[in-house]
């Protein structure tokens, strides 16, 4: 659980669907958190606004921001565009993040990583899923098919429960794989072009597929409010063509938002160690056989894969060579 109201501020507007209103943040901290003072909070949230001014930012304008403001009490979230005032020390501490990605030993994260990949573990969730949506691309969503809406709902639901986001703290806990229908309706109507997205296509087109893909998979996730980390771990698991943005990935690669910002840095990554992460794709392993396939991990996932590792599970002294 978040200790101060900044890092619960933070939690929140991973939550919330974009644009959201002050209001809005209030009454989830009302729900969540009501030992916060509504006072205190409004201070968190201008602190926390990219385009305010310095000044009434106040002892948060050394801070990177959460929100940025788009109408009068409307809010997205930062998109890490707008350049925080920074102190001495804050400036410094930053400038060290920004360096952290061009710092990890990709070969050996990877490593690590597989290094707990079998047929039978959690991490073969993510394979299997991924091998139906890409394998059944237009019947994943027919009701009656062998291979359509109930499978694709198992699948994506077990998927997700591997990996956390049926915790319980998780609305999604509360719901049964059929609740996964308009998800998996949603899913079969995105655009062709995300489908075949990856890394290699981050340009400014490509990363606007991916944030427009996020808005209608957030949408049909409600009345679940789905946060970033819910969100981007179903874009893995189906179109490959995004890391997660969990708590390690964030971590390992020092942003702390899912964000355009946040995907023209995972560009940027990649363009500068495509080699070494294209030879890094692995196959998948095939549910029936339990043997690799002729799919590979998209490069989304291989670098998702090395900042899991890299933000602390199950541990970054391994995948460091410390």
């Amino acid at each position: 659980m978040a200790e101060t109201i900044w890092e619960r501020l933070e939690e929140c507007v991973q939550y919330l669907a974009e644009p959201f209103r002050a209001s809005e943040i209030v009454g989830w901290f009302r729900h969540h958190y009501p030992d916060v003072k509504e006072q205190s909070l409004r201070a968190h949230i201008q602190g926390a606004t990219s385009n305010a001014s310095a000044a009434s930012r106040g002892m948060f304008a050394n801070r990177e921001p959460l929100i940025t403001r788009v109408g009068h009490g409307l809010y997205r979230r930062s998109d890490g565009d707008a350049e925080p005032v920074r102190g001495r020390q804050e400036g410094q501490r930053n400038t060290a993040i920004q360096q952290k990605p061009d710092e990890v030993n990709i070969e050996v994260a990877v490593e690590r990583y597989l290094r707990d990949r079998g047929p039978s573990a959690r991490y073969a969730s993510f394979d299997y899923c991924f091998n139906h949506f890409q394998q059944h691309r237009t019947a994943v969503a027919v009701w009656g098919d062998p291979t359509g809406m109930e499978v694709s709902c198992l699948q994506l639901g077990f998927y997700l429960a591997s990996w956390g986001m049926l915790r319980g703290s998780s609305e999604l806990l509360q719901r049964s794989a059929r609740h996964l229908v308009p998800l998996v309706e949603t899913i079969a109507s995105i655009p062709p072009a995300v489908w075949d997205l990856d890394l290699d296509a981050y340009d400014a087109e490509g990363i606007e597929l991916v944030y427009r893909a996020a808005l209608d998979i957030r949408s049909a996730l409600r009345p679940v409010q789905a946060s970033d980390i819910l969100v981007t771990k179903v874009m893995l698991g189906v179109f490959g063509c995004v890391p997660a943005f969990d708590t390690y990935f964030k971590k390992g690669f020092g942003v702390s938002t899912f964000s355009q910002g946040s995907l023209r840095r995972v560009g940027e990554f990649y363009r500068a160690n495509a080699h070494t992460i294209d030879a890094l794709r692995q196959p998948t392993l095939d549910f029936t056989t339990g043997q690799p396939t002729t799919r590979l991990y998209t490069r989304a996932k291989v670098v998702d894969m090395i900042f899991f590792i890299e933000g602390g599970y199950p541990g970054r002294a391994h995948a460091s060579g410390d």
